[in-house]
């Protein structure tokens, strides 16, 4: 679904929100949104104020999860760096905005969360998403609502997959806007930030 005729805010006006519950309530500020009960059976983002869906995951998912934070783990353990699994994080841009990334690292030995919440309030330097059905619009760019939350708050570099190994799409942050990461034969994208050859599905790094 469009919202562009009600959404207001910093996203383009053609970005694309996929689908609404509309049981769920209009623009909701992050402080309401972050008092709720987590629900693992039918978990939420919030993107500008609006509550989306998004799937429980499944086991195709978790375990790309987990193949890439062991792939991951030895350069950001090496660095002193912190990943985050599924870990709820308020951006600023646009506001009221609070998601879930599925895997995201922070270029610093130290996170906090935000005071009264479980939520990390620092912008993650690396995303990566695995992508669904449900959300895979808004994942991606140029007009997906949360690629551009994760544009407008400046995250470094930004990787999404089909966990079929169907697509995988990189981009790098260049003068505040997303810019295609090209990837090699075998799969594997340019990270200048980890200083690695990253490929996402069947995980692996390789020196640059």
């Amino acid at each position: 679904m469009d919202r562009a005729k009600t959404m207001v805010g910093p996203s383009p006006a053609a970005a694309v929100y996929g689908w609404l519950d509309p049981a769920r309530p209009g623009p909701t500020p992050a402080e309401v949104f972050e008092g709720w009960p987590l629900d693992e059976e039918g978990p939420v983002e919030l993107i500008g104020g609006w509550v989306l869906p998004m799937p429980p995951g499944d086991f195709e998912t978790g375990e790309l999860w987990s193949e890439l934070a062991a792939a991951l783990r030895p350069l950001v353990k090496a660095r002193r760096w912190r990943m985050a699994l599924d870990a709820r994080h308020r951006l600023p841009r646009p506001a009221n905005t609070v998601v879930f990334p599925d895997v995201a690292i922070h270029a610093t030995s130290r996170v906090a969360c935000i005071a009264g919440t479980k939520t990390l309030g620092r912008v993650p330097d690396l995303v990566v998403e695995v992508l669904s059905e449900e959300t895979h619009e808004r994942d991606l760019g140029p007009r997906g609502a949360k690629f551009l939350a994760y544009q407008q708050s400046r995250v470094r570099e930004y990787y999404c997959c089909w966990p079929d190994g169907r697509k995988s799409f990189g981009f790098v942050l260049r003068r505040g806007a997303y810019v295609p990461i090209r990837p090699d034969a075998e799969g594997f994208f340019r990270s200048d930030l980890l200083g690695v050859y990253l490929r996402l599905v069947e995980p692996a790094t390789r020196p640059l």
